[in-house]
């Protein structure tokens, strides 16, 4: 295995269903097992045998018929601390197996609503036991979102858990408006258990939560209509690990998820996905509405079934009317500085022709009249000001030659047709800036008001893999030399723990 040069920040991503383990600049996780412990059902009964104490991810899975499978984090909390250190120590020293800790800093992904107690004892246990030199901890919808190139926009990270509706500004989390549903993929497992007694069929294991979860993850999807569904489906034919088989009807692939829409099912007394982000949209000024609708970032790996965007666009849509009138994205119009042509000095002209007779005169010796008809051969020089916050006095336009007290019509001459006398030029420039003061007004007026009914206003930015959306944020923020000044040291967190709570959106002005 190539290990990662000395300074690389290790990216660790512990899920309540899936534990994301590699290093920045990595397109994707180098170890990616399930959060799952196992210990023995019964005491070894052979004599001279060494037995496992506790088997990790994997390991679980394949022995998961003879183990009792433990899930250590439910809903993104965690229950059990010695199977979370367990964890940590399969990381470090099972899989990395790095010679000194203390070279490679940690970015460690938790959610944004994470006790301070406890999120001070991870970093506690990551300093003095695993001997971390350096580390930063970042709410997981900001990596989310990052790992797309956005930094404004709605992020709904659907876990195993929880799922979560975080509205995010100029990447800054407007955590009065965040919204967290006990939603998630242990819900699906859970409707289409309950779905499967209904029918007779009890599946009797301690890996029973893993079964289902494998079941859904590979045959689920969502429709849009759940009350006319599609076609009947044949039944689904799964394995079990004693080698026996179930028949899952074909309409339970699509009926078990739809929990996420309908909580109800499972008698849930909480929102569903639409609702809550309409929630969260009236809780933040309505000037954002638009921006957040426009940049709806998903994540998590139970948003990933087939059909789930389709869905949530569909039912979003029906309810984007309680909002009322959605203000359209603001577009600032960035004002250019004003340019002012001053005079010039103009090059000396050896000779010309004089406008009044036509002779041809010879200007080396600084003649300023003709010598034939005594016409000036002098041109005026004009300073053009066309700046558009200063507002000048409006002249009367000229209507005759001040010298021989003709009509001029044409208001852009320098000189009389009759007389040939040289006259001030007409400043037009007034009625240039008021057509440019007009079409300035009516470029702001374009981009303001309101979105029709029929406008189509949500978008969708959903990232390559769903699963690997946080891990490819922390990738993308562990690669910015900027970023590497926002890890905490071991000496900086003993002598104050708030700089766990920095903000990171100041890289973006960086």
């Amino acid at each position: 295995m190539e290990i990662a040069s000395p300074g690389t920040p290790i990216i660790i991503d512990i899920g309540s269903a899936y534990i994301k383990i590699g290093f920045a600049g990595d397109a994707a996780p180098k170890y990616i097992f399930p959060c799952i412990t196992g210990t023995e059902k019964y005491k070894s009964v052979m004599a001279d045998v060494e037995t496992r104490g506790i088997y990790i991810g994997d390991d679980a899975m394949k022995m998961r018929g003879v183990l009792k499978v433990k899930h250590p984090i439910v809903r993104g909390i965690i229950q059990d601390w010695d199977d979370y250190y367990e964890i940590l120590n399969h990381i470090f020293y099972t899989l990395l197996r790095l010679e000194n800790l203390s070279f490679y800093p940690i970015i460690y992904a938790d959610a944004p609503f994470v006790q301070r107690e406890t999120r001070e004892y991870i970093a506690r246990v990551l300093f003095e036991t695993h001997k971390s030199e350096s580390l930063i901890m970042v709410p997981s919808p900001l990596l989310s979102i990052f790992s797309i190139g956005l930094t404004t926009g709605l992020v709904i990270e659907s876990g195993d858990g929880t799922t979560w509706i975080v509205p995010i500004i100029n990447g800054q989390i407007y955590y009065q408006a965040v919204q967290r549903l006990s939603l998630g993929g242990y819900d699906v497992n859970q409707n289409l258990m309950a779905l499967l007694m209904r029918e007779g069929i009890m599946v009797s294991s301690s890996a029973s939560v893993e079964i289902f979860r494998e079941i859904k993850e590979k045959n689920c999807y969502f429709v849009l209509d759940p009350n006319n569904p599609p076609a009947l489906q044949e039944d689904l034919i799964y394995t079990m690990p004693d080698g026996s088989t179930v028949a899952v009807p074909g309409r339970f692939l699509y009926e078990a998820p739809e929990v996420m829409f309908q909580p109800a099912m499972l008698g849930y007394n909480i929102m569903n996905i639409p609702q809550a982000i309409i929630h969260c949209l009236q809780m933040i000024d309505s000037s954002y509405w638009g921006d957040l609708l426009t940049h709806i970032v998903l994540s998590g790996g139970n948003a990933s079934y087939s059909g789930f965007e389709e869905r949530l666009k569909q039912e979003l849509t029906s309810l984007l009317p309680q909002l009322g009138q959605i203000p359209k994205p603001k577009t600032q119009i960035k004002q250019q500085p004003t340019q002012k042509l001053q005079t010039l000095k103009a090059t000396q002209k050896k000779e010309d022709t004089c406008s009044k007779c036509g002779t041809l005169v010879d200007l080396s010796d600084g003649k300023e009249f003709c010598p034939n008809c005594g016409g000036s051969m002098v041109a005026p020089l004009f300073s053009i000001d066309l700046g558009l916050g200063k507002k000048k006095e409006k002249k009367k336009l000229r209507s005759k030659c001040p010298h021989c007290g003709k009509d001029i019509k044409d208001d852009f001459s320098i000189f009389c047709p009759y007389c040939g006398q040289n006259v001030e030029a007409f400043e037009a420039f007034e009625i240039v800036e008021e057509k440019i003061e007009q079409a300035v007004t009516t470029t702001i007026q374009e981009f303001a008001g309101y979105y029709e009914p029929s406008d189509e206003i949500l978008k969708f930015f959903v990232p390559r893999n769903l699963h690997y959306a946080i891990f490819n944020g922390a990738s993308v923020l562990g690669s910015l030399p900027s970023f590497r000044n926002y890890f905490v040291s071991h000496t900086q967190f003993l002598s104050d723990p708030n700089l766990l709570y920095r903000d990171i959106s100041d890289i973006l002005r960086q």
